[in-house]
């Protein structure tokens, strides 16, 4: 899972920086055809929706395995949990992007034209960050990847509480959640005629991916899935869901939009096959790496950007050509991983304990939910 997570993460950067330089321009492109080349790099949407999925299965997991169904969730426990993990690395990144928009640093200086400071900040702070930029164009990179947050974080506020109301039955809720996770290529097609940033960023596509991963994680509980099925659902995810992104990749975007499905639901697969122990190979050595940026992939996706702009502004300002210019993408990763490591050592987890601690001093309740 943590492998999964990691690919998505590396793909989310060299999408990003790959819009500004071009490995297709590059000497590369003289050994490998341009189309791949384009096809490796342009996955970052792909990469949110799979992020989408996993984020759903991973905390209806969670919920399960503390608490024994999603009815009995302790919401002050969740709610707290949540904020503890998000707000330290947030807030500390909202402060660094308000100083250098004040400080006009090319990059991350807002467009006062369309954008304003306290708007931005309100839509980081209020969950819509995409809704925002849907109403007025898109912010500056390091803003911008904060559309697909306020999308969980929504997930986040409001799943808890339908846990409290989902049917007793499993086979209700995974039927239910199943419904809102094939409702997806629907919810494309009656946004096909909107710009795309509509079709991409709105909250109802994410809110069914994240259906797909809660009805993944319930399937998960039952313990009669024969390693036949197993093995078949590893398979079939495994192979349908580069086919899936092939096929996107060479279709109008309203028809690949729609193939988002295959993609969830294969991503979907995978999980439900490495919970019950399939895929061991990814736990090898020489995929540590990997491993380790799906880890710290939060930490990553908030402070890459600051490692692709000031990359990228270097190289142009120093002169090299575009031809070599596919030398800023293992610096790109590897520095993001450094940026991801230094922040999730640093910041996110010392703040999140301390202020674990915090929370356990005004509801000493809590402890024994934070002790599992």
């Amino acid at each position: 899972m943590d492998f999964l997570r990691g690919v998505a993460i590396l793909l989310v950067i060299l999408d990003h920086i790959s819009i500004r330089l071009p490995l297709s321009e590059t000497s590369l492109a003289s050994i490998f055809p341009s189309g791949i080349l384009r096809f490796l790099t342009h996955q970052g949407h792909h990469s949110v929706f799979i992020f989408f999925v996993i984020s759903g299965f991973l905390i209806t997991s969670g919920i399960i395995r503390r608490w024994g169904s999603l009815r009995s969730i302790h919401l002050p426990f969740f709610y707290t949990h949540r904020f503890a993990r998000i707000a330290p690395c947030l807030l500390v990144l909202l402060c660094v992007l308000s100083a250098l928009d004040a400080l006009n640093v090319q990059g991350f200086e807002l467009d006062k034209t369309h954008h304003s400071l306290r708007g931005a900040l309100c839509a980081a702070l209020g969950m819509y960050v995409n809704w925002y930029e849907c109403l007025t164009g898109y912010l500056p990179a390091n803003w911008d990847v904060l559309w697909s947050l306020s999308i969980e974080e929504m997930f986040y506020f409001v799943f808890p509480v339908l846990c409290l109301r989902v049917p007793r039955s499993d086979t209700q809720k995974v039927m239910l959640f199943g419904c809102v996770a094939v409702s997806l290529p629907l919810l494309m097609f009656m946004m096909s005629g909107a710009p795309p940033i509509w079709r991409h960023k709105a909250y109802l596509p994410g809110a069914a991916a994240l259906s797909t991963g809660v009805a993944a994680a319930l399937l998960a509980r039952y313990d009669r899935i024969t390693p036949f099925w197993i093995s078949a659902l590893g398979w079939s995810g495994a192979v349908v869901l580069p086919l899936t992104c092939v096929l996107s990749f060479f279709m109008v975007s309203h028809v690949a939009d729609t193939l988002l499905v295959g993609l969830t639901l294969s991503v979907a697969a995978l999980l439900l096959a490495f919970s019950k122990g399939w895929g061991s190979v990814f736990q090898h050595s020489m995929f540590a790496w990997i491993r380790s940026c799906g880890l710290m992939s939060y930490e990553i996706y908030l402070t890459h950007m600051f490692v692709v702009i000031f990359l990228v502004q270097a190289y142009q300002a120093i002169g090299f050509s575009a031809q070599a210019s596919w030398l800023c993408f293992p610096i790109a990763l590897g520095g993001a991983w450094l940026l991801g490591y230094g922040t999730d050592r640093l910041l996110s987890y010392p703040a999140e304990r301390r202020m674990r601690e915090i929370f356990l001093r005004f509801f000493p309740s809590l402890e024994m939910n934070f002790r599992e």
